[in-house]
């Protein structure tokens, strides 16, 4: 018995070390420039049927510096509609010899869910003992799926500087399915042939994918390289048939989720009755309502098997207090109702750095709901998930994107969320300076800010004294400075909210004396002051996510005794890329200088040839920026 088991040992260890992964093996031009190169990365999902199916995958990197050690870790999540098996995983040196062989019993298996959220997913997790770069790893693992409405995409790469030797993606499905596939970046059509079961087999294959740096300002990962996003047509998932092949399908599948969830509580009813009893503006009526809602409920995540896409029906919240996106959405939508308010569920893809969704791929990659509200002239959009947000404010996390809203008839329908301008991303500054003869200045300074930063900031004014100053002493860019009293305001009472900081500090040596001169830089709290870095032989776009303006008005009241010795030359350039704009003026009565300068940046993509272009432009803001005037005594 021992002899047998020895061999089987053997055996295995014979098996582990058949395969090549030495890293000498690994072409030059994949290992040039990579902190990892992929060996190996093949997908393989099979539909069984509209209920199941399997998952298999092999991963095999090798990782060279500590800038990419965290693929050496495995981390897969599971849940009830996905369960994990079969996991193996294996580490080796830059020799290809086995170095560890991981047990079952060494595998982390942990809640993949926060404190407070209600989450039915679990993490299976391997962190390796620190090993001696170059190293590989390999690994293989099989999911078995009880809902066809999610299949992993077919991206060979993770990230920049990995290299990929080889991917695949197989797809096994019977041979009169529709799976609906994306291409992009030059990735071929699969390749498809019949197997002996008579089942459909597409397969994508790509080898000697060499690594590349992702450069200043430029689109994703995802615009760069060749992949494939991969989506059901029909699918199920407990219980609930669906077909994705268009738009308005899909949304029905979300309308039969939401149906019958929209019933309230009669005490609800009445207190919703009496809140609106003397409201003729349906829209102060809806403001009123989205407060309530807000006053009322709290979020929790709530992600239990198709709850991720169900929402709580409405007197569930009721009866707790809470819900998540989809719950504390649908529950609005029903208070609307009764007040006799038409509002819309929809679901979109948040996140300050999300990409938009392809609006001719229908595909369930949504993570958000928000609610929209049509009236005559606009439509005003809700956040419900936030208990301090605006009436009628997204922010960056869900603007200037499309999403799928779920119309009266039960359908969907693809829509585009409200953009903020550069205009609408605006901060505003007056400043008023005093000087005296020593060259020291008191300043009071106002600064709004409004469209995505007021989003970033408003919560500072909740905020206590001291957490506040500490921001403050943060984010004012001078290199001495003493702040004195301040305020900080959270204005919201109109359709656009603004955030106020009212400071008042003192500069030391805000003027540099020399000699009967002195030397002033009146750009006091807008300075930009690096342009962006060379990117030479650029190969990517640039982008430019987002357009803001900033607006300065400085008034700086002269030290007795001094004048301008000349005035400043105002200044005008103008690109497709923004504008910068300063001007001066000298009032010789009250010895009066003021500088108003305007810098804004417009959003968009525009070609790698441009990108010297934008950088001259923003190199031309900084040099002007650090204008220096000239003050002269009359002694």
């Amino acid at each position: 018995m021992r002899l047998t088991i020895t061999l089987l040992f053997l055996l295995g260890l014979v098996q582990a070390n058949a395969q090549n992964y030495a890293v000498e093996s690994i072409p030059e031009n994949l290992r040039k420039g990579s902190d990892a190169v992929i060996r190996k990365r093949s997908i393989e999902v099979e539909i069984l049927d509209e209920k199941t199916a399997n998952h298999k995958e092999e991963f095999v990197v090798t990782i060279f510096n500590k800038d990419a050690v965290s693929l050496g870790y495995f981390y897969e999540v599971y849940d009830k509609l996905r369960k994990i098996k079969g996991i193996n995983i294996n580490y080796y040196d830059k020799n290809g010899k086995l170095l560890k062989r991981v047990k079952n019993h060494e595998i982390q298996d942990f809640s993949g869910s926060d404190s407070g959220e209600l989450d039915d997913s679990r993490v299976k997790y391997y962190e390796p003992e620190p090993y001696d770069f170059p190293f590989t790893m390999a690994y293989e693992f099989e999911f078995e799926y009880s809902s066809t409405m999610w299949f992993p995409n077919f991206i060979p790469s993770f990230g920049q500087r990995i290299g990929v030797e080889y991917a695949s993606y197989k797809a096994v499905v019977p041979a009169l399915y529709e799976l609906r596939y994306k291409l992009f970046n030059g990735l071929d059509e699969p390749v498809s042939t019949i197997n002996d079961k008579g089942n459909k087999e597409m397969l994508w294959e790509i080898r000697n994918l060499e690594p590349f740096k992702k450069e200043y300002m430029s689109s994703t990962l995802n615009s760069m390289i060749p992949h494939a996003l991969i989506s059901p047509s029909t699918f199920q998932m407990e219980g609930y048939s669906g077909d994705m092949s268009s738009w308005e399908a899909y949304g029905e599948w979300q309308a039969k989720l939401n149906k019958g969830r929209d019933e309230l509580t009669d005490e609800v009813k009445a207190e919703i009755s009496r809140l609106v009893a003397n409201i003729d503006d349906p829209r102060e009526k809806t403001r009123k309502i989205y407060q309530y809602m807000q006053s009322n409920t709290r979020y929790v995540s709530i992600q239990l098997g198709i709850g991720g896409y169900q929402p709580f029906p409405a007197k569930e919240v009721i009866r707790t207090g809470y819900g998540d996106c989809k719950a504390l959405t649908n529950y609005t939508y029903s208070l609307l109702k009764h007040a006799g308010i038409k509002s819309n569920y929809v679901i979109i893809k948040a996140g300050e750095n999300e990409r938009d969704i392809h609006v001719d791929f229908p595909n369930p990659r949504f993570n958000h709901v928000i609610l929209a509200v049509p009236f005559e002239k606009d439509t005003v959009w809700l956040e419900c998930t936030n208990q301090l947000a605006p009436f009628n404010y997204l922010g960056d996390f869900t603007d200037d994107r499309h999403a799928l809203l779920i119309t009266d008839e039960g359908k969907g329908k693809i829509v585009k969320t409200p953009k903020y301008t550069a205009e609408d991303n605006l901060i505003s500054r007056t400043i008023r300076v005093t000087m005296d003869t020593d060259g020291n200045a008191q300043v009071k300074a106002q600064t709004d800010y409004t469209g995505v930063y007021y989003g970033n900031l408003f919560y500072l004014a909740r905020d206590g004294k001291e957490d506040q100053r500490k921001y403050l002493l943060n984010s004012i860019d001078l290199p001495t400075f003493d702040l004195g009293d301040f305020l900080i305001e959270d204005n919201r009472m109109g359709e656009e909210p603004v955030y106020t900081e009212k400071i008042n500090f003192q500069v030391r040596k805000f003027g540099a004396a020399s000699g009967k001169r002195m030397f002033i830089s009146p750009n006091i709290l807008s300075r930009l002051n690096e342009a962006p870095p060379k990117s030479e032989n650029r190969k990517a776009e640039l982008r430019i996510q987002r357009g803001q303006l900033t607006v300065d008005t400085v008034k700086i009241q002269l030290p007795e005794g001094y004048r301008l010795e000349f005035p400043g030359e105002d200044q005008d350039l103008t690109t497709e890329f923004g504008y910068y704009k300063a001007q001066y003026s000298f009032d010789h009565e009250t010895n009066e200088l003021t500088y108003v300068r305007h810098f804004q940046l417009n959003d968009g993509t525009y070609a790698p040839d441009r990108y010297e272009d934008y950088r001259s432009f923003l190199r031309d803001v900084v040099k002007l920026d650090k204008t220096k005037l000239v003050l002269i005594g009359s002694t």
